[in-house]
Parts: C-alpha cells; sequence; structure tokens
C-alpha cells in the first residue's frame, strides 16, 4: 500500500457525469487556485460548433491548382518505366511529376521513404506520380492516364513472411541516412531492435515456483480520422521561399523535414497550421506536405492543394501498427513475480517511419507498471508490403498494456488468485526500483487501481456470471505506466496588449485535448487576470516559438511550465512600469498574490491586474513581452542501447487503471459493455471536464480497438479500406455507463503538479475489455479483436 495518507474523495455529479477526485498529494502552490482545478468553457468551443474553424480543407486561394496522385495498384512491384504523356496532355494539366523529379528520400528516423516512388513500390496505393490541374476532376482523370510498367515481387503479407527475410523490402539499409535513434539489421527486414536488461532474468526462472508463457496479437488499425489528410502549399521556384497551409501536430518538425528535401533553410519554410479534425498521431508525420510543396514548384509557385480521400487515407497514409508479442514470467506461489521476458515483433508496413519511437515507447511499458527484479525486453521493426505503420494515441504502450493485462490474468487464474489482489501485490509505489533501475517517485498505481476496481463495485462481483437474459458476463481490469518524451523543448511568448489583455503565442497544437483553454489557465491563475482577457495565437512557424511536437501527452505540462515562467517576467515588467508611473524604484513595488501591483508604503497605489489596461503605464513605454522555455535536458539519463538502464528516462511517467463489466450473447456472440470505471493520475486536474472528457473519448475508442477494428489484408491488398467494411464505434455505441476518478498525485516539476492524460485514458481500455470478454467465456483470447466467430468458436479455459 502507498504510504501517503488519502484525503476523502471530493464527489460530483455534473453535466451528467459521476466521478470523483482523489487527492494522493499536492503540489505546494501559493494561494488558493481560482482558475486551475476548475472546469472552465473551452475556448475553441463557439468557433468548432457553430462551424466557423478553419480546417485544412478548407484553406482556398484564388487561382489554386488541385493535386491528385496515381497510385500503384500492386504492393510490391519494380517500375520498369512510366510514361505521363496522355496525363500531361490533357487539357486542365498544368504538370505531372513522378519520383525521378524529386528523389531525395525523407523519414522521422531513417529517409528510407521517397516522396514518390521512385525504382519500385512497396505498399498498394504508394504514389508513383502527382498531377496539378485546374480542378480537382481533371486532376483525378489525369491520374487515370498515368501509365506504368511494372515487374511483380514477392509480397510480404505479414510478420511471418517478413521473418523469413527471403523478400527484403528495403535490399541495402546503409544506403539510407540513419538517426542515432534507429537500429535496422542489414540484410534483413530488421527497421529497429530495442533492448532492455534488468537483473538477470535466467536466474528468475530458476527462483520461480511457475513459469508462465503466453502470447498476444493487436490487429492493424486506422486512425479513422474525421478529417483526411491535406496540405495547400505555395512554393517559389526562384527565392526556393516554401509556404504550407496544413492540420499537421509537428509543425517545427515538419519545417525541418520540408527544408532538408528542398535544400533550404529553416527560416525560408513556413508553416501555417489550421485546426485540427482529428490527429491521434496520425497527422505527426509529412504525408500530402512534401508532394504539394514539389508540385507548386513546378507550377511557377501557384497554389496547389492536394486532399486525400476516404480510400487514400486508409491505402496510402499511415495506421497503427500489428504488434505479436511473446511473454514468459516466474512467479512465486504467493503470487511475487521474480522474472519477465518479452518479445516483440512490429508489422511497420514498407517504410520505418516513426515506429523505432514506438518500438522504444512501448519497450519501456511493457513490463508493466510493476516491480520486477529480473527483466528482459526484445522488440523488433519489421518491413512488409502494407501500409505505413506510425504513432497511435499511445505510441505503442496501449499494445504492451494489453499484453502484460492479458498474462497477468493468466497468472492469476493459474494461482486461483483475485486479478486485483495479484496487481496490488506487485504494482510500483514510491521508492520502489522501475524497469531502468530509476527510484520511482510520485507513483500512485496502488490508487489507481483501487478507485477503477470501486468504480465498477469489483468487490461485489464474481469473476463470471450469468445474468437473467442469459448472457456471459465478466469483470477485468488492467492498469498501466507511460513515459514521455524525454528530452524536448518547449517556448512560448507571453505578450500584453495595450488595453491589458494578454496573447500566448505557442506552437502547441489544439487537437481536441484541450491546450487553447489550459494555457490561458495557467496565464490567469499565475497573473490573476479574468481567464477571458487571455487568448492564444494560432499556429504558425514564422510567429510561433519553438516547440518540438505535440505528442506523448507533453504539451500541458511543458507549456504549462514555459508559461508560469513567462508570466512570473510579465510581473516585474508591470512592477518596473509602475514604478515609473509612480517616481519610486523598482524594489518599492510588488505583485501580490491577489493580481494587485503594490507599492509597499503607499496603499493608495494600487492597480488590480484586469485594470492595467485603464491605468496608463503601458502609455509609451517599453512593450509587456516575455519568453518562456522549459526543456527537460538537464535531468534526462540517456538510457544506453545496451540495457537501457537509466536513472532519469523520463520527466514523468502517467498512470492510471480501468476496469471494465461486459455481457456476451452465446447465440451471437456479441459483447456490450455496460460499465466501465477508470481512475488515473492526472497530478492535478487543470480543467476538470476537459480530463473527463479525455477519459470518455478514449473509452468508446478503446471499445473499438477491443471488438471492432481491423485492417484486413490479402497479398498485400487491404479488403476493408472503406467506412463501411472498417467498423469503428459509433454513437450508438456509446451508451456505457462511466465512472471516472482523477487521481490528483501532483508532480513536483509539473505546473500546479500536472501530468498528461490525452493518450493514457486510451491505454487500458481494450485490455480491460479483453480480460472482462476472457473471463466471461473462460476462454485465453490470444488477439484483438475478439470478434463474434471467436467467441461462438473459443476453446474454454483449462489449467
Amino acid at each position: 500500500m502507498s504510504d501517503y495518507k488519502l484525503t476523502p474523495c471530493e464527489k460530483y455529479q455534473a453535466e451528467g457525469r459521476e466521478w470523483d477526485r482523489l487527492v494522493v498529494k499536492r503540489k505546494d502552490t501559493t494561494g488558493e487556485e481560482t482558475v486551475i482545478g476548475h472546469t472552465q468553457v473551452r475556448k475553441d468551443g463557439v468557433e468548432k460548433v457553430t462551424g466557423t474553424a478553419v480546417y485544412g480543407a478548407d484553406i482556398n486561394f484564388p487561382g489554386q491548382l488541385y493535386g491528385v496522385c496515381a497510385r500503384s495498384p500492386h504492393a510490391h512491384a519494380r517500375i520498369l518505366s512510366i510514361n505521363t504523356d496522355k496525363a500531361k496532355a490533357l487539357p486542365g494539366v498544368v504538370t505531372v511529376i513522378t519520383g525521378a523529379d524529386y528523389p531525395e528520400p525523407y523519414g522521422q528516423f531513417i529517409a528510407d521513404q521517397p516522396i514518390i516512388a521512385l525504382d519500385k513500390v512497396r505498399y498498394q496505393g504508394e504514389p508513383v506520380a502527382a498531377i496539378a490541374a485546374e480542378t480537382e476532376e481533371i486532376a483525378r482523370a489525369a491520374a487515370e492516364l498515368v501509365e506504368v510498367e511494372y515487374e511483380l515481387l514477392p509480397v510480404v503479407n505479414d510478420l511471418e513472411e517478413s521473418m523469413k527475410n527471403e523478400t527484403l523490402i528495403h535490399e541495402d539499409w546503409s544506403k539510407y541516412e540513419c538517426s542515432s535513434a534507429c537500429f535496422p539489421v542489414q540484410g534483413t527486414n530488421i527497421g529497429d531492435h530495442f533492448h532492455l536488461c534488468k537483473g538477470d532474468v535466467e536466474k528468475g526462472f530458476e527462483e520461480a515456483d511457475l513459469i508462465v508463457e503466453s502470447e498476444f496479437r493487436c490487429g492493424q488499425l486506422q486512425h479513422t480520422l474525421i478529417e483526411t489528410h491535406t496540405a495547400t502549399a505555395a512554393a517559389n521556384p526562384y527565392t526556393k521561399e516554401l509556404q504550407v497551409w496544413t492540420p499537421n501536430q509537428s509543425p517545427f518538425s515538419i519545417r525541418a523535414l520540408m527544408g532538408k528535401i528542398y535544400g533550404v533553410s529553416n527560416e525560408k519554410v513556413r508553416l501555417t497550421m489550421t485546426h485540427i479534425g482529428g490527429g491521434f498521431g496520425g497527422k505527426y508525420e509529412a504525408k500530402c506536405e512534401p508532394i504539394a510543396l514539389a508540385l507548386s514548384l513546378k507550377c511557377g509557385g501557384r497554389h496547389v492543394k492536394l486532399t486525400y480521400d476516404r480510400h487514400e487515407e486508409f491505402s496510402a497514409t499511415v495506421c497503427r501498427s500489428t504488434v505479436q508479442y511473446y511473454m514468459k514470467t516466474g512467479v512465486k506461489k504467493d503470487g511475487t513475480i521474480v522474472a519477465n521476458q518479452i518479445k516483440g515483433y512490429w508489422d511497420a508496413g514498407a517504410y520505418v517511419t516513426t515506429n523505432p519511437r514506438v518500438d522504444y515507447n512501448a519497450g519501456f511499458a511493457a513490463n508493466g507498471p510493476y516491480e520486477v527484479p529480473n527483466v528482459k525486453i526484445d522488440t523488433y521493426v519489421y518491413m512488409t508490403n502494407r501500409t505505413l505503420g506510425t504513432a497511435y494515441r499511445g505510441f505503442g504502450v496501449t499494445e504492451a498494456s494489453t499484453l502484460h493485462e492479458h498474462q497477468m490474468d493468466i497468472i492469476a487464474r493459474k494461482l486461483d488468485m483475485d486479478p486485483l489482489e495479484l496487481r496490488l501485490k506487485n504494482c510500483l509505489h514510491d521508492g520502489s526500483i522501475g524497469v531502468t533501475g530509476e527510484i520511482i517517485s510520485t507513483c500512485a498505481v496502488d490508487e489507481c487501481l483501487r478507485a477503477a476496481a470501486a468504480n465498477i463495485g469489483w468487490d461485489k462481483l464474481p469473476k463470471r456470471w450469468v445474468d437473467e437474459e442469459g448472457n456471459l458476463c465478466g469483470k477485468g481490469i488492467a492498469c498501466f505506466n507511460k513515459l514521455t518524451g524525454t528530452p524536448s523543448t518547449t517556448s512560448c511568448i507571453v505578450k500584453m496588449n495595450e488595453n491589458g489583455s494578454i496573447y500566448i503565442l505557442s506552437a502547441s497544437r489544439e487537437m481536441g485535448q484541450g491546450v487553447t483553454t489550459t494555457m490561458p489557465q495557467f496565464a490567469a491563475e499565475s497573473l490573476k487576470i479574468d481567464l477571458d482577457k487571455v487568448s492564444v495565437s494560432p499556429v504558425d512557424t514564422h510567429q510561433t516559438p519553438y516547440d518540438k511536437t505535440t505528442t506523448s501527452s507533453r504539451s500541458t505540462f511543458h507549456s504549462g511550465n514555459a508559461i508560469l515562467q513567462a508570466c512570473e517576467d510579465i510581473k516585474k515588467q508591470l512592477c518596473h512600469l509602475a514604478a515609473i508611473k509612480w517616481k519610486c524604484a523598482d524594489e518599492d513595488v510588488v505583485y501580490t498574490a491577489e493580481g494587485n501591483i503594490q507599492h509597499k508604503t503607499d496603499a493608495d497605489k494600487c492597480i488590480n491586474i484586469n485594470n492595467v489596461g485603464k491605468s496608463g503605464i503601458m502609455h509609451e513605454q517599453d512593450p509587456v513581452i516575455a519568453i518562456g522555455r522549459y526543456g527537460t535536458s538537464d535531468i534526462f539519463d540517456a538510457p544506453p542501447v545496451d540495457g537501457r538502464q537509466s536513472k532519469r528516462p523520463t520527466v514523468m511517467w502517467m498512470i492510471g487503471a480501468q476496469a471494465a463489466i461486459v455481457k456476451v450473447n452465446p447465440v451471437t456472440g456479441r459483447v456490450k459493455v455496460t460499465k466501465i470505471g477508470a481512475a488515473h493520475d492526472i497530478g492535478k486536474a487543470i480543467n476538470p471536464t476537459g480530463c473527463l472528457q479525455q477519459i470518455e473519448g478514449s473509452v468508446v475508442m478503446g471499445l473499438g480497438h477491443a471488438i471492432m477494428e481491423e485492417m484486413i489484408y490479402e497479398d498485400g491488398n487491404l479488403r476493408n479500406g472503406n467506412m463501411v467494411d472498417y467498423k469503428v464505434p459509433t454513437f450508438m455505441d456509446s451508451d456505457i455507463e462511466i465512472k471516472s476518478t482523477l487521481v490528483e498525485n501532483g508532480h513536483p516539476e509539473g505546473p500546479f503538479g500536472v501530468k498528461g492524460i490525452g493518450e493514457p485514458g486510451l491505454v487500458p481500455t481494450a485490455a480491460c475489455i479483453a480480460n472482462a470478454i476472457c473471463h466471461a467465456c473462460n476462454t485465453d483470447f490470444k488477439s484483438l479483436p475478439i470478434k463474434p466467430e471467436h467467441i461462438l468458436f473459443r476453446e474454454e479455459a483449462n489449467d
């Protein structure tokens, strides 16, 4: 059990939600928060619900051209020749480009991907040419006229084929520029390898009373974003000034990448960001941007708009990779885990993309939030002729959680032990030694497990039962730990306008997680200014300061720290301006906890922050503007490749747990999730309703992962690349009773103690639902999604 003294839960019943706040430890702050910790109306709400928000597809310019890609119908083939004459001759076509026009490859970790296929195609739907025309209809007609002669090559359809290394997707890894964070293996289909070793796993197995081995596979998923990928580009071929309007998650990363591809320096590349109509990692990398720029360069700098349709979104963008895991655990009779060995194999698709980072994050999470003295983890990224794998809400940690929580339930069954009891016996606490040798702190796994279980009435329910309608019912629970990208850097600019309002310039991207509301909350709380006086600028790399990327649930933690730093400078500047007006020394003026600029000895000389615009202190004086910076390089202990042992591999660990109740129709095999109990250690709920929305949305998303969603391939051909055959949850599936607990275990370095919640809400959902289905059916299902046919033809577990 935790040594923390728990304060009574604060109970809430608001907006139809049942939830509570469990305070484990608060971060020491001065004064009582008036904005932080209280639900606020979303700053972006009005423009989104009224339809005035500008998304990528809304960008249009007079005289713009429309881009379309001609795509390969084959999953693996050598390009013998391309004839674009007929396409170029079509009236209204302005230009047609092929891979030969821009042969510079690109990639997040290894430059293995051409803008347009050059020598061969490696997945069905890979672009072989791109057309710019006066209308989209003309461009699509021209794409049909591109003639390509192919030499078909053997298709590597899945992991099993890839691991044979008989057909190589990339024949020579050494010809690509590779970062220090990617480890391909020459002469194989391995694009990356992650290795972690703690203790002596073989010795641990010798000491164990029981050895448990299992396997689990998570299927390939599409992000199914409401807004498909799109970009509009204008590239001056003479000055080499490049501008792109795009709904991307990583403006500065994409800026650097575009500059490298086209041989121009960063200051000549401008990314103007629109609203994002769904991200979840799917808009972390470059897709439309480089092709739109290439077309614009060939068209004398005219604006070119490239928007993918839904079929292209499935076959030609990115997805969540398939992963196959194997796990071996040594455990004592009393349930103490003494050794874990994990092997994992990721299907990255045709190009490496972001999979090394997925491999990295999932590798650190694969042991789960448990204190195990002996751990060995080896995971590999393999290449196939499938759609490109990439980041997907959680960067592989969701899949890793499903693995280790499946294993925990098998162990509990073999020991005839309650699954919750087994988890509580082994979970991390403050002072535990983590999987990297780190001494763990601000850890509330125990509290999250107990709260999630209580939220579904765990102790009052059997493991499985049959309801009055004959449905098979079961309960399941799952927990996790997830790191955030470390090291990374964030900066912001906070400026005061002439009327006393505050404007924040930050490159943190709003994707629905509420960052354009939480950032103003930090400034309002620090300065004690009214929240409606604080706003956030649109993101533009020519104007907003650097932020690494909006991924890894890092924005509130990092941007919040940067904003608080800038606000302290704003206070000093305002005190200086007041001193000028009052003709006194700067040290005679203080900024109070109530937001007053106050003369120390003259009570009549006082200006409240909300009245600065009317006070005259800014008139003909230096502008009030401050820069805030926050980075984590100083605390980061880089985990060495040989074993990944580190005293500080991440600035924060995100922790949580969820429990589920399901009922399964034994006749149809249909699954109904009736209740979810969630508990997440968010450090501090900056905007509580925003936190709840993240969890609730994650539950519905995770439901799809557990029982519906999967991309199905046959000989490299995607068979269900549309929204009819690829099943996702709809509003009709969201009638799940959800009770959430926001656990506040304040992080000492987080602004007001905050951690992250954008990705964590999803991590344990599929795992707890899968465990509940396994209990209901008394079956050890070994893959997701669990479909009706799996249930109808199941074999019951027999230990």
